[in-house]
This record gives structure tokens, sequence and C-alpha cells, in this order.
């Protein structure tokens, strides 16, 4: 099995390398600290499965990590991260991430998530409603980092009430191009409706 392992860290790469090769028997380990080495990886070898950090100064965070789903979408992949938020969470799985692992679990908790991505099973932290679970400063920050500033003018304009129409005119946008960024923040956060977004909103007094 070849696995590719990927954070910014090489301290963090030789101890997950190391880790990895504990428990798994034949395992074939390689590392990459940038999107460029593990797109370059992903290209020349069979890799059955990644474990990638999901913000890396120079990768482009959680876009980077859609960008190496949609281009090498037969790769599981689990995520290894600081973070415990549930935006990221729910953005990864967006992305079609089947492990999403914190690093603060225990190293058994990688394990399992790796053997089930490669059984194709997902294996993530148990993800509650987000909009009862907001405090105004951190989830504000953790959304600024999964929205792009123009679906963040887009919720602010639906917790205020305006329907698409009065978000383009607003915003200088065509009524189509409103529907996709509402579709698409709606699926970023994990939202289902116009209404849950109205209420996240308010909860973040936007």
């Amino acid at each position: 099995m070849h696995a590719l392992i990927m954070d910014d860290h090489e301290f963090v790469t030789t101890g997950l390398r190391t880790t990895l090769n504990e428990y798994f028997s034949d395992l074939e380990v390689s590392a990459a600290n940038c999107s460029e080495d593990a797109l370059r990886i992903l290209t020349d070898h069979e890799v059955d499965i990644a474990v990638l950090d999901l913000f890396m100064p120079a990768s482009g965070g959680a876009s980077s990590l859609s960008n190496r789903s949609s281009s090498f979408p037969k790769v599981p992949i689990v995520v290894l991260s600081a973070s415990e938020s549930h935006v990221h969470i729910r953005k990864c799985l967006s992305y079609g991430v089947l492990g999403f692992v914190t690093k603060s679990s225990p190293r058994e908790a990688l394990f399992s998530a790796m053997n089930r991505a490669l059984d194709g099973k997902s294996s993530v932290p148990e993800v509650t409603v987000l909009i009862d679970e907001v405090d105004e400063g951190a989830n504000l920050e953790a959304i600024k980092e999964v929205l792009t500033p123009r679906q963040l003018d887009i919720l602010e304009c639906i917790t205020r009430g305006r329907s698409n129409k009065q978000v383009a005119r607003q915003l200088n946008l065509s009524e189509n191009t409103v529907k996709v960024h509402v579709s698409n923040l709606l699926r970023g956060l994990g939202l289902s409706n116009r209404t849950e977004a109205a209420i996240l909103g308010q909860k973040l007094r936007l």
C-alpha cells in the first residue's frame, strides 16, 4: 500500500511516517510539504490513500483540497487537522473527504479513519447542527475561511431578508450568479435553506 502524507511541517510528516509504518505492514509512504509536491506524487505514483493537513500557508487551504479531490477522485482522503470547527468538517465533507481526524485525537483514531477510508467508508467527528452552537467571534472567523468575500456579502444580505433579485441589484450581479453563490454557501456551511442561513447570520450579527 502506498500512502501520501502532506503537512507543511517536516517534523510532522517525519513523525507521521514513523507512526504509520509501525501500524501498517508493507506500507510505502511519500511525504509532501506543499500542494505542488503532493500533485506530483499523485501523478507519478499509484497512491492508495492520502492523509492531508487542511490548512497550509502556501497551498490555498480548503480550495486546494477541492482541487486535489477533483483531480484524483479515486484516492480516498483523510484530513488530519488541528481544527475542530464544525464549519471545517462540513466543508471537507462537501469535497468528498472520507475521514476527518483532529490532531488532538489518539493515533488509533487516525488508523481507524484510514482503514475505513480504504473500504470506502466515512469517519468524521460527530457534527451537530451548526446554528445551535455559534460562538460569535470564533465561528465568524471559521466561516470567513470557507466562504469567499462575495458569499459573505450575500450571507449578510440573506440575513437582512433580501430576495435573490434584491441581492443581485444591490451587489450588481445577475440573479443567476446570486443563485449559484447561495447554493454554494449553503453547501459549504452544511445548511439546508435560506432560513437557516438567516438565523446563522443573525447569531453572527452580520
